[in-house]
């Protein structure tokens, strides 16, 4: 088997386990939707239980937003975070001390130090998640449900398109 390219994996992730899901366009479409919400907020490390919940809570696809709330992940975390408070601090009008929010989350993800993935499995971390998302507050959850509806209000149409083409093109 040859070279898989990241583009190739991501259009198999898409065309197959979203577009080619057996449900309605709308359940799909719903499900991308919440996943966008879910993925922007600081619930990094409980987004999948979180999504699956509030799927269901919402009767929306239960699979189709799981590889959306995957964009926020150890590698992305500080810049998409960073991202979502600085555009909560711009809403809530808070938005003069901006480089405090990226010390904040630089400091958790190891920045001076480097990333190291054993820490996702000590307490210490995790405690320091929470006290870093305490820290950030409502910059950061407002600014996540910002994004995240945001991305998610493209993504909803979009989807139901994609749903719906692919569909016709699978009955030719």
């Amino acid at each position: 088997m040859g070279h898989v390219t990241w583009w190739h994996r991501l259009k198999r992730v898409v065309v197959d386990k979203i577009l080619g899901l057996h449900d309605t366009p709308h359940r799909i479409a719903w499900g991308v939707f919440l996943g966008f919400v879910v993925a922007f907020t600081p619930t990094i490390g409980f987004q999948m239980m979180i999504f699956v919940a509030v799927a269901a809570l919402l009767r929306a696809n239960k699979v189709s937003g799981l590889p959306i709330v995957w964009v926020t992940n150890p590698f992305t975390a500080v810049p998409l975070y960073l991202l979502c408070w600085r555009v909560g601090a711009f809403v809530l009008g808070t938005d003069a001390d901006a480089e405090r929010g990226q010390r904040i989350i630089e400091r958790l993800m190891g920045a001076e130090t480097g990333w190291e993935w054993g820490r996702l499995f000590e307490g210490d971390f995790w405690r320091e998640v929470g006290a870093t998302f305490w820290a950030l507050g409502a910059e950061l959850w407002l600014g996540g449900f910002v994004v995240g509806a945001a991305l998610g209000a493209m993504a909803y149409p979009l989807t139901l398109w994609g749903v719906r083409a692919y569909r016709r093109a699978r009955a030719d």
